[in-house]
């Protein structure tokens, strides 16, 4: 069952407590490193990964994409990539405000 509180950002939470956190699974979460979408911000071996919630947050969007709307990876993919781009836009603005 997924929690609905948003994490802290910066909370570090070891692999285990994500998946429980977001009802992904440890292939997909691995999948998802791979494909350079989420990172560990600590790696110490595939069992002993810690995530931050920022990546908590992305995961539980990626899964609500999944699961919700149907969405395969490559649309997932196209999304989040859209989603970064609107947030460095977003960056860049209060920058030169």
């Amino acid at each position: 069952m997924m929690r609905t509180l948003e994490p802290d950002p910066h909370e570090i939470h070891p692999l285990g407590v994500v998946i429980r956190m977001t009802g992904s699974s440890r292939r997909k979460i691995i999948f998802y490193c791979r494909k350079g979408v989420i990172a560990p911000v600590r790696q110490e071996g595939e069992e002993e990964w810690h995530f931050d919630g920022e990546s908590v947050m992305r995961l539980r969007h990626i899964e609500m994409l999944r699961q919700n709307h149907g969405m395969n990876w490559a649309a997932i993919h196209t999304i989040i990539g859209l989603l970064d781009e609107v947030e460095s836009l977003r960056t860049e603005l209060r920058f030169r405000r």
